[in-house]
């Protein structure tokens, strides 16, 4: 799972570094007017609680929101560098609590036992649902950016297409 994340880290880098500043930060109508930028700053936030993770206690709910990543295309770079080097690092799962509160109201905070495996794996899957929309906006905004046609596509479609094409 490891290099897969690594891979997914490749084309996001991949992705940005091909994008120009002001199409990076700009506003998508198909997005509901959230932009590329907002969209790598989500996927991103989920990696960062991973590896920010004090006490072996991961909070999705209270991670941080850096702005930045929204607005500086480079510093998007830069975490999304760190980021794949941190995952390169993961050599073996950890026993995490995982802290949600899934009620509309704030009212059923819960505290679960989890991996930081298992929260990677969470982390890679949420990111695909993220690079689908991504792919989305991309074809309606910038039709000249070209994505690689598996970009924002589970792995399992994947092999199910090319196990259909036999």
């Amino acid at each position: 799972m490891i290099a897969h994340a690594q891979l997914q880290f490749d084309e996001l880098l991949g992705l940005v570094a091909r994008m120009e500043q002001q199409d990076f930060t700009a506003p998508v109508p198909v997005l509901s007017n959230a932009s590329i930028s907002q969209h790598l700053r989500h996927i991103l936030e989920f990696y960062i609680c991973l590896m920010d993770a004090e006490g072996y206690t991961v909070d999705y709910d209270a991670r941080k929101r850096d702005k930045s990543l929204e607005t500086d295309r480079d510093a998007t770079l830069t975490k999304l560098r760190q980021l794949r080097t941190w995952i390169a690092q993961q050599d073996r799962d950890v026993a995490l609590t995982l802290i949600a509160d899934h009620s509309y109201d704030g009212s059923s905070c819960e505290r679960m036992t989890t991996s930081l495996f298992r929260e990677l794996a969470y982390a890679f899957d949420h990111a695909i649902h993220h690079m689908a929309l991504l792919r989305i906006g991309i074809a309606q905004q910038y039709p000249l950016l070209l994505l690689d046609p598996n970009f924002g596509v589970a792995p399992s479609t994947i092999r199910d297409r090319l196990k259909c094409a036999r």
